[in-house]
């Protein structure tokens, strides 16, 4: 679709935008409307002046508007359930308007606008007349660049795009506009608070027969659109079902496109001469003032493309956060493209090209796509239009927005076995739940149940490097929704026992154990114990890589081994299963436990200990003490002689010698007593 503007700005004098158009000894219509009265702004002085935006189909040159009033009739609104505050978007229709077109307009194009911003409310006059396929008149409303930068701050409750378009404005605008005045739409102006510092109160509209007139008064719009009733321009309407011909316009898109610009999609730039040229100059008396949607004009991240120094170079994008991605997307995510060239076409709209042709994303663009527009729409256009809207002001009503993992990053590598997930807070959420699997969705690794905080502690998670699915889910009153996240597991190959082997029989009491280094690993633990991660035999934490205990049983019964590999964030364990040497310890035979020695030489002896390499007796007035007595031998007895025979206690103490430790029981006997005559 091309919309060409033909604005011609006099300076000085009331002149009609035919006269200017003669001058310019440019082939258009004549379009009689004439400037606006001279009207004061805070003290300021301007004069608004007509401006008309035109909508052509391709391959059809530019032409203006051929203005003729028609009667004005004004359906019922049957609009549902709007989320607009005010009035909204309502359309008023000529008589040359069919009923069943006008009433499809107000019930349903209007809900376009009126559930979507809270607070764009234009009245808009829809005519058919002499334009290239549609057209919008309206009157140039100013006002300084402060005034509109102090009211976009005030705004309250802004969205996300805002919140950035309010940083960019700062950044990039002040400088440059910050003594300018700016063109605004009235219906801007009200959304934003400051239409009291228009003319009038209200803002200067336009007449049916085109007249400048204030705003909220009987027969004042914000605008006229017509569109074209050229008998060589088929027109579809979506209304009336059907497929669109293959050279027919979408009447209802045209009127979408036209509504976009009344409501603050227009530039100041004007395409009518060489080189490009600022109409909203000879109005404000500025050098290169802009519109409200010139303030978001870039060519590259951080460079604005100033009014004041326009080209014809390609390029040029309309950014809500300084350049940084383009704020109005087409098809396959390319970013839409100013129309810079002067060829008549608006400046303010996209570069008309394939692939937006056929995708139900041409609304805005400069040059229409016949038989493809057919149920065009803002809502179906990429989000170009809602995007563009909403960065200059408009408000959508506060929605419900699902939470977003901040922590860790998206398809990072977690940092060890122990992590922490944290996410944003959802709008309007009643609780979250995070899941963990080795499948997208899946809870085969950790998992929580319904959780109204914003972050929970995971530990042990996988350190072998596997992919981990985060599936996080925000939970409404009435509905839940989710997003997926990949992670890395941490490489933190755990410590592996290496000896003992696992299964396997331990070789005595006294056993070193041994382990590979852990990958990242910071110190390592190793519990024995008679249960699944007990330590009740043994237990201990080293930097090395192997501990020797001693004593173990060696009773035959089955240990349980947990090797902790312990990191900076967190540890991970790997179980094994040993079992006890059978290693039966030799028992005192003779002489019996607690008797009375028989004399002072006496022979200890004891049965053979299982695997015992040799054995040790002790004799001592003390528990272990061997003060009386003590040799080792690999036999079965000893002889001891002399002996005490003053009939004290003799602790007993028998070792069992094995290759890899020993073990002791304990007895006690008396010593032999002589009786003096």
């Amino acid at each position: 679709m091309r919309y060409p503007s033909a604005v011609c700005v006099p300076a000085t004098s009331l002149i009609s935008i035919a006269a200017c158009a003669l001058k310019r000894a440019m082939p258009i219509a004549a379009v009689l409307l004439l400037l606006g009265a001279f009207a004061p702004v805070y003290g300021q002085q301007f004069k608004p002046v007509p401006h008309t935006s035109v909508l052509r189909p391709s391959s059809v040159p530019a032409t203006s508007v051929a203005h003729r009033q028609f009667p004005v009739r004004t359906p019922v609104h049957t609009n549902s359930t709007p989320v607009n505050t005010g009035f909204g978007v309502r359309y008023f229709c000529a008589s040359n308007v069919a009923t069943s077109t006008c009433n499809y307009l107000i019930s349903t194009v209007t809900g376009y606008y009126n559930d979507t911003f809270t607070n764009a409310n234009a009245d808009i006059y829809v005519q058919y007349g002499t334009t290239g396929l549609g057209s919008s008149e309206y009157y140039f409303n100013f006002v300084t660049y402060s005034q509109y930068k102090n009211a976009y701050d005030g705004i309250a409750n802004m969205s996300a795009i805002q919140q950035s378009a309010d940083t960019e404005l700062t950044n990039y605008d002040g400088a440059p506009y910050g003594s300018d005045y700016v063109w605004i739409q009235p219906a801007l102006a009200g959304a934003l608070g400051i239409a009291g510092d228009l003319s009038g109160g209200a803002g200067t509209g336009i007449a049916p027969d085109g007249s400048a007139c204030t705003l909220n008064t009987p027969l004042c719009f914000n605008a006229i659109v017509t569109v074209t009733n050229d008998p060589g321009t088929t027109l579809y309407y979506d209304d009336q079902g059907g497929t669109e011909p293959a050279d027919a316009y979408d009447f209802y898109a045209v009127v979408s496109h036209e509504t976009d610009e009344v409501l603050g999609t227009s530039s100041c730039v004007s395409t009518q001469n060489t080189p490009l040229s600022d109409a909203c100059d000879g109005a404000t008396g500025d050098t290169g003032g802009p519109s409200v949607v010139d303030l978001f004009r870039y060519s590259a991240p951080g460079t604005l493309v100033l009014n004041s120094s326009l080209s014809t170079a390609d390029g040029a994008y309309f950014s809500y956060d300084g350049g940084n991605t383009a704020g109005a997307m087409g098809s396959g995510g390319q970013a839409k493209y100013y129309n810079a060239q002067d060829n008549g076409d608006d400046y303010a709209d996209f570069v008309a090209s394939s692939p937006d042709c056929g995708t139900n994303q041409a609304i805005q663009d400069a040059t229409g796509c016949p038989g493809e527009d057919a149920g065009q729409n803002i809502l179906n256009d990429g989000g170009a239009e809602v995007n563009i809207l909403t960065a200059i002001g408009y408000g959508i009503p506060a929605a419900d927005t699902a939470a977003a993992l901040t922590s860790p990053a998206s398809d990072s590598t977690l940092s060890g076995s122990q992590v922490t997930f944290s996410w944003s807070t959802g709008s309007g959420a009643t609780g979250y739940i995070l899941r963990l699997g080795t499948t997208a969705g899946g809870n085969d690794i950790r998992g929580t149940g319904l959780i109204t905080g914003t972050s929970v502690t995971f530990s042990p998670l996988p350190t072998n490097g596997e992919t981990i699915h985060a599936r996080l889910y925000t939970v409404f009153a009435s509905s839940t929704t989710y997003a997926d996240y990949v992670f890395t597991a941490a490489n933190q190959a755990p410590a592996a026992l290496t000896s003992p082997a696992a299964n396997s029989t331990l070789a005595g009491s006294n056993v070193t154990f041994s382990w590979s280094a852990g990958t990242a690993a910071v110190s390592y633990t190793l519990h024995l114990g008679t249960t699944v991660g007990g330590y009740d035999i043994r237990g201990t934490t080293t930097t090395s890589t192997s501990v020797t205990y001693a004593p173990l049983p060696t009773n035959g019964e089955t240990i349980y081994a947990r090797l902790y590999t312990n990191y900076a964030s967190g540890r991970a364990y790997t179980d094994y299963v040993l079992t006890a040497a059978n290693e039966a310890q030799a028992a005192l035979i003779s002489p019996a436990p607690n008797s009375t020695l028989p004399s002072s030489n006496v022979t200890f002896t004891w049965s053979a200990g299982t695997g015992a390499v040799s054995y040790t007796l002790h004799l001592g007035t003390t528990v272990g003490g061997y003060d009386i007595r003590g040799t080792t031998t690999t036999s079965t007895s000893v002889n001891y002689a002399p002996l005490p025979t003053n009939g004290e206690t003799i602790y007993v103490r028998l070792f069992t010698n094995y290759a890899s430790g020993r073990a002791y029981t304990d007895y006690v006997v008396t010593a032999h007593t002589i009786l003096l005559k």
